[in-house]
């Protein structure tokens, strides 16, 4: 039986770092619908919760269908990884990811800045409104803003973007993806 105890601790070590694929979060956002079309997008990532700063890549392969996102931090150490086609939703989030986001909040931010409006609101269930303009979109649950983003110009995709989680208090800025990544 001594080696009981030495199993136990190196399996609990070995399981540590793993996330099974699971249901989205109590209380977060519904991923919305499939792009429409066919995509592949990189984009740099920053996230920042309070002091913290965290450097990631998201890489979306979208189909008309299906959504594909996987976020990874700047050791492509996977951080958050999204499936869903057929209605069925896969999230699996590992440490990697910092606590204070929620992983399907983070894949829903993401897709309110990059996402077709239309496609959008085809997935806002009761209680959910999105305002948009020029300038940016602003999503809300009963009237509270759940989360913003900021176009800082007539062309979103060549300049950082910025994305403002109310909920969890965080800030996410995408960046145009490298050229030579």
């Amino acid at each position: 039986m001594p080696h009981r105890p030495l199993f136990l601790i190196a399996l609990l070590v070995s399981l540590s770092g793993c996330q099974l694929w699971a249901p989205p979060d109590e209380g977060s956002r519904l991923p919305a619908p499939p792009f429409g079309e066919y995509r592949e997008i990189q984009r740099g990532l920053e996230m920042r919760v309070g002091d913290d700063i965290h450097a990631a890549r998201a890489r979306f392969s979208l189909t008309p269908d299906s959504t594909h996102i996987v976020i990874t931090n700047e050791r492509d150490e996977l951080m958050v990884e999204m499936r869903y086609q057929q209605k069925r939703l896969q999230v699996r989030r590992t440490p990697q990811l910092p606590p204070a986001i929620s992983a399907d909040d983070l894949i829903a931010d993401l897709q309110l800045a990059l996402w077709p409006l239309e496609r959008l609101r085809a997935g806002l269930t009761p209680g959910w409104t999105l305002a948009a303009d020029d300038e940016g979109r602003i999503l809300r649950f009963n009237g509270t803003t759940e989360a913003q983003v900021d176009y800082q110009s007539d062309e979103p995709s060549s300049r950082p973007l910025p994305v403002y989680n109310a909920r969890h208090d965080y800030l996410l800025i995408l960046s145009p993806a490298d050229p030579g990544a």
